[in-house]
């Protein structure tokens, strides 16, 4: 979207980085049933390799395009690995699963961001704890990028920079269930130089 308090990758990777690609990649982070992210173990670097793998940048794109830049498209949908995680709950029977264990800046922004999911939470059943939100990843947002937005930001955003992630996640406030719903581009298509921290980067 999108974990508990032992770092992950693919795992709520956190709130600065590209992401999701192990679940957002940053400063912060949190399991979440994402696939891993390719790349070597530290320490296993191929024979014969260079000293640095090439950068990837899976947002940086030819310019596109794209009839409406505020409709999202190249949706994932992470329904299957939703349920597929609820089912593995069931079976363990104990609650003890790193999606009743978020990280405290993934509940806290829950609780202080959270927009009401408007369906009861899928483990506890509570009506009104459900949350979501939108973090948004890409090359263009520069240092802005993992940040949480709302949907008017992103409709403004959607205007101004050719393409950008949005991860979706869901956080219950009270059980502390958390999980990647889906993710989807906005953009109008064509690329732009990335932004500049402003002096005012905590905005």
């Amino acid at each position: 979207m999108f974990p508990g308090r032992r770092g992950l990758a693919a795992e709520w990777v956190g709130i600065a980085t590209e992401p999701f690609a192990g679940w957002l990649a940053g400063t912060y982070r949190w399991r979440v049933a994402v696939p891993r992210g390719g790349g070597n173990p530290k320490g296993s670097r191929p024979q014969g390799g260079g000293a640095k793998p090439p950068k990837v940048h899976p947002e940086r794109a030819e310019p596109e395009v794209v009839a409406d830049p505020y409709a999202p498209r190249r949706i994932v949908d992470y329904t299957l690995d939703r349920r597929n995680a609820l089912a593995k709950l069931v079976l363990v029977a104990t609650g003890a699963s790193d999606h009743l264990d978020p990280h405290p800046h993934l509940l806290r922004a829950a609780r202080n961001h959270g927009v009401p999911a408007g369906q009861p939470c899928p483990w506890c059943k509570s009506t009104d704890d459900l949350t979501t939100l939108n973090y948004v990843y890409g090359d263009e947002l520069g240092p802005y990028s993992g940040r949480l937005r709302t949907q008017k930001e992103l409709a403004t955003m959607a205007g101004q920079h050719g393409q950008f992630r949005v991860y979706l996640v869901e956080v219950c406030r009270s059980c502390g269930w958390n999980h990647l719903v889906r993710s989807y581009v906005l953009g109008d298509g064509i690329p732009r130089a990335a932004l500049r921290a402003s002096r005012d980067a905590l905005d």
